[in-house]
């Protein structure tokens, strides 16, 4: 038979346990996560004027320059130089997270590269001006409206990113999605930056017209008929160039997924 002081501690031990655990296992709301994060990146890039990330991608490196800026009141960088196009999505997040934050809530948690992670599931993303400057080529623009961003419970990074939208081309518009992976953060001079980053998109083929397939189908099959008149080394030499972009470019055709590895070789900050 339980003693009344057995009773009564068997009804608050929840509760002892919970007030015991480190404040990042308990429940927390999605605008509590989500401004947290915005905080500790504000807080790491404090003192920071600009960074310079390198970049390369099949086989093909770039510079872009970040530069920061004060939108709205809280501080992000911009992306500035010829290779900037598509670089400003992590940007306009961050400048958005305050509205995303009212629009958001907890989905659960996964791991992500074996990082706890939570789940803030976003339904609506239309007027947060988000991915303005995704360009899909000279015809296409990727809008995003729903999404879900993968917060670590430990320093608040974002480790994933998915995003469910439209791509319109030609005045067509069909169903795309894209997922963000970023990883291998590292410290540099305070800030943490993802060395590497995984893209992958589905649904871009939708989104061309049929004589653009065509076009990519045509250019496809003159390269590989090109290698075969090539000696070997000259074969060679394409294939560790244009390789990677002819197998992208084979597998969207095949599948309408397209993948993407961004690796950064270097970065530069200016304080």
């Amino acid at each position: 038979m339980k003693t009344p002081i057995t009773a009564a501690a068997l009804r608050f031990a929840p509760l002892v346990l919970l007030l015991a655990m480190p404040p990042s296992t308990q429940a927390q709301s999605a605008e509590e996560i989500l401004m947290t994060a915005l905080d500790r990146y504000e807080d790491r890039m404090a003192g920071i004027q600009s960074y310079t990330v390198v970049q390369e991608t099949m086989g093909f490196e770039t510079s872009i320059t970040f530069v920061r800026a004060d939108v709205d009141g809280r501080v992000v960088f911009l992306p500035e130089g010829e290779d900037a196009a598509g670089a400003g999505a992590m940007a306009d997040f961050y400048r958005a997270y305050p509205k995303i934050a009212e629009r958001a809530e907890v989905q659960g948690r996964q791991s992500i590269q074996d990082e706890e992670c939570w789940i803030v599931g976003i339904d609506d993303l239309s007027g947060l001006d988000l991915g303005n400057e995704v360009a899909m080529g000279e015809k296409g623009r990727f809008i995003p409206r729903t999404g879900k961003l993968y917060v670590d419970t430990d320093d608040y990074l974002v480790r994933r990113m998915d995003m469910e939208g439209e791509i319109t081309s030609e005045g067509e518009t069909t169903p795309m999605s894209t997922q963000i992976v970023l990883s291998d953060y590292r410290d540099v001079k305070g800030m943490l930056h993802p060395f590497a980053m995984h893209i992958t998109a589905s649904g871009i083929s939708s989104g061309m017209s049929q004589e653009d397939m065509e076009e990519a189908r045509r250019s496809l099959a003159e390269m590989e008929k090109s290698l075969e008149g090539m000696s070997e080394s000259q074969r060679q030499m394409v294939m560790r160039m244009m390789g990677p972009q002819m197998e992208q470019l084979k597998k969207m055709l095949e599948t309408g997924q397209f993948q993407l590895t961004v690796t950064t070789k270097d970065v530069q900050v200016t304080e």
